[in-house]
């Protein structure tokens, strides 16, 4: 399998990194040039939302439901109360509170329900949906529309969706929940800002920046660490003994979930960390962390040695405590150097505050990059990874 992959070069990983990412800078030129109206009503009900106590409530299933949470986190950083409807502590949708919809389709039937039971209790509703004339696009009082699979442009991207190769770039969505996030959390990001367009494209800007800028860091650091890991991922497909868990904290926790699902749906037994008890060594830890240092990925880390599982690290920092304990070390940038997640940032009376989940774009990318290397390499379509996604609301 190594020789598989060495004499591959990594070229499915590069190739899929960069058009995700190419797909991802176009669309946010298209967004500035084509949605800038609506960026700016969105903008301005969420500082309504903030200046009025009210709350954003949050809805989507699966990847959407995740790329709806790291929109959630963000928001939480600028002082907006945000609950996520179906979980444990949902809080009450009320009039006037807003509802963030996430929907590729625009017609999840759950998504659309829960939408129009917001809109009889008095809820404003803001959609991000790749498709046009949706249910949920119908419904919506703005709506910012993603890329789709047929929106996108590029050889590489059309060679894959015509299936010339082995595997689609983007199986199961992707493009649409890449983009949610990068969108999403650059307009959570620019509430409260003196030019929040500009802000809005500054953040957007610096997200796509530091994505290319890990992407050769991952190249040139991190190489046969890569190499390393898909051989082990490439096996686990093979071997259904063998368990993946992944950890992180805040955003990172998020990717992480986004990434087990892709995992999943390439037959990797992939299990939560609530089932951590059943780890077996040998097994898989994936850890997600820009500083290293975090304490209950740490804490992950630590166990996982002790227990001779193998652990993998997407870090920003190689000289980390978590670095230092894993296998194989993948290396990425940070506009925020050796920052520790979340500890330090604290939101000022004014919700100004400087974080930025550039760290945490460039992971969602790289794990999806290695999905479709992955693929490659097994000759998995996206036709088998539909067959292992949930087909129940």
């Amino acid at each position: 399998m190594l020789d598989e992959v060495e004499e591959d070069k990594l070229k499915v990983f590069s190739e899929a990194f960069l058009a995700l990412l190419n797909v991802s800078n176009n669309y946010l030129n298209t967004v500035l040039e084509s949605q800038v109206d609506s960026l700016e009503t969105t903008i301005l009900l969420l500082e309504k939302i903030k200046r009025n106590k009210r709350r954003v409530h949050l809805i989507g299933m699966g990847r959407s439901r995740l790329a709806a949470k790291v929109i959630g986190e963000a928001l939480k950083l600028k002082g907006i109360s945000v609950s996520i409807i179906g979980d444990t502590l949902s809080k009450p949708v009320s009039k006037d509170d807003v509802i963030i919809a996430v929907s590729a389709s625009g017609w999840t039937n759950t998504t659309c329900y829960v939408v129009e039971e917001g809109i009889r209790l008095g809820a404003k509703i803001i959609a991000f949906t790749a498709t046009h004339g949706s249910k949920l696009d119908r419904l919506a009082d703005i709506t910012i529309y993603l890329p789709g699979k047929s929106r996108v442009n590029g050889s590489y991207i059309l060679r894959r969706m015509q299936h010339r190769r082995k595997t689609p770039l983007a199986p199961m969505g992707t493009i649409p929940e890449i983009n949610a996030f990068l969108i999403g959390a650059s307009i959570a990001l620019s509430i409260n800002e003196d030019d929040p367009i500009n802000a809005f494209k500054r953040i957007a800007e610096l997200m796509i920046e530091n994505a290319f800028r890990s992407y050769s860091s991952v190249l040139s650091k991190s190489k046969e660490d890569l190499i390393s890991v898909i051989n082990s991922l490439s096996k686990a497909i093979k071997d259904i003994r063998i368990k993946v868990y992944f950890s992180g904290a805040g955003i990172s926790e998020i990717v992480g979930l986004m990434s087990a699902m892709r995992f999943q749906h390439l037959g990797i037994n992939v299990l939560s960390l609530e089932d951590w008890k059943f780890r077996e060594k040998d097994d898989i830890l994936i850890v997600i962390s820009s500083s290293g240092e975090s304490a209950v990925p740490l804490l992950y880390s630590k166990e996982a040695k002790r227990t001779d599982l193998r652990l993998y690290h997407i870090t920003s920092r190689e000289s980390s405590s978590i670095a230092k304990l894993a296998d194989n070390r993948i290396i990425l940038q940070d506009i925020v150097p050796n920052r520790i997640e979340y500890l330090e940032y604290r939101v000022s009376e004014e919700g100004k505050v400087n974080f930025i989940p550039a760290f945490e774009f460039s992971a969602l990318l790289t794990l999806e990059s290695i999905v479709a290397q992955l693929a490659d390499i097994q000759g998995i379509l996206e036709t088998d990874m539909r067959m292992r996604h949930a087909n129940i609301e």
